[in-house]
């Protein structure tokens, strides 16, 4: 018996059911059996259903830089490469307000704290630190504080919480099956039981990996298919940038219809989520634009955390051109409404378009 078409898969999840593309058809497309016009063309038909012409912005400050014990082969801020990047202290509360103020002012909704760490534990000087400027950024109100600080217990998540976080950053990276090749400082379990205490928690989670690594189409299947398990509610995209340095400096970047492929195979594996593009998009050169084609909802606007993004002024031009507009702060978020997973393989029984939340001014505090 042969594979849905893209097409056939895409009106299934117009229609409701959040799994109609399954596993292997989503191996024999990233293996490239069919043309990526056509995964595009069906991508674009279930973006548009979901987020219409909304798009999600986000920006990240590096809240603490350089100096991570952890061995990421593909990071510039290991201390175990030897990289552009020097360990700094903490980033004043101050400093972080003023990120999320410019971050505002250029239509994103929200300022990810991001800190080059293992992780934060309660009673520590660095939990304070992203306590308070989680706090100052809610207070502040420009956007809403969401943050990637590796691993967690259970009292400084909370913690963070109650300073008002509502999104937790905690990418995987790769599948599993490739992702010793790249951390061998802590374990792949070690993440998901972080997604998974962040989502108990009432957390958003934000969960995504890096493709250009030299993994195979089957560790893009199995990352996947462990975000769809794990029912997180954005993905963010990257697409390996080599870093002088790094393990990983020498990786060749992919091919611009080969990111396309990815991208326009994970909006029809993981309908629900926001996905969106963050490291590496200029690899797209001239095609960038048709990330939104291939399914996108969202990217990254505003430097990365080591290495420049394309100016922000040019990125709010492109979608003006394409008739697209970013969500505001405090708005209704599409991949949160209830159709989402929820632990049941039952299809839901409507894909509904977005909604807007009345006002669309106050922020939403998730616990």
């Amino acid at each position: 018996m042969s594979s849905p078409t893209p097409g056939t898969v895409a009106d299934r999840i117009i229609d409701g059911d959040l799994h109609a593309a399954d596993g292997a058809s989503l191996l024999s497309w990233l293996r490239g059996d069919v043309q990526v016009w056509d995964l595009m063309n069906a991508a674009d038909r279930v973006r548009r259903a979901r987020f219409a012409d909304k798009v999600h912005l986000c920006s990240i400050v590096n809240a603490k830089e350089g100096g991570c014990p952890e061995d990421c082969g593909f990071c510039s801020q290991s201390r175990h490469f030897e990289t552009h990047v020097a360990p700094n202290k903490f980033t004043a509360t101050d400093t972080i307000v003023a990120h999320s103020e410019r971050a505002g002012q250029r239509g994103a909704s929200a300022l990810g704290l991001v800190t080059a760490t293992r992780g934060l534990e309660q009673g520590t000087k660095g939990l304070q630190h992203v306590v308070d400027g989680v706090a100052a950024v809610r207070a502040a109100g420009h956007t809403e504080a969401h943050a990637s600080v590796g691993f967690l217990d259970d009292g400084a998540m909370d913690e963070l919480i109650d300073a008002g976080l509502t999104e937790l950053n905690h990418n995987l990276e790769s599948g599993r099956s490739f992702f010793e090749t790249i951390v061998s400082t802590h374990t792949y379990d070690e993440r998901i039981d972080t997604i998974r205490r962040a989502k108990s928690k009432g957390l958003r989670t934000c969960v995504g990996g890096i493709f250009g690594m030299g993994e195979k189409p089957e560790d893009r299947v199995e990352l996947a298919e462990q975000l769809r398990e794990l029912d997180v509610d954005e993905v963010p995209l990257n697409f390996l940038v080599g870093i002088d340095g790094t393990k990983l400096a020498k990786v060749e970047p992919l091919a611009p219809m080969e990111m396309l492929r990815i991208i326009a195979a994970y909006r029809l594996f993981l309908p629900r989520q926001n996905i969106f593009i963050a490291a590496g998009r200029d690899h797209l050169g001239q095609l960038l634009p048709l990330m939104f084609s291939a399914g996108a909802s969202g990217m990254m606007v505003g430097d990365f955390l080591t290495t420049p993004n394309r100016g922000v002024e040019d990125d709010l031009a492109m979608l003006r051109d394409l008739g697209l507009s970013a969500m505001t702060c405090g708005e209704s978020r599409p991949e949160m409404q209830e159709d989402r997973d929820a632990g049941s393989t039952a299809p839901p029984a409507a894909f509904p378009p977005p909604t807007k939340r009345p006002g669309g001014a106050k922020l939403p505090i998730l616990a």
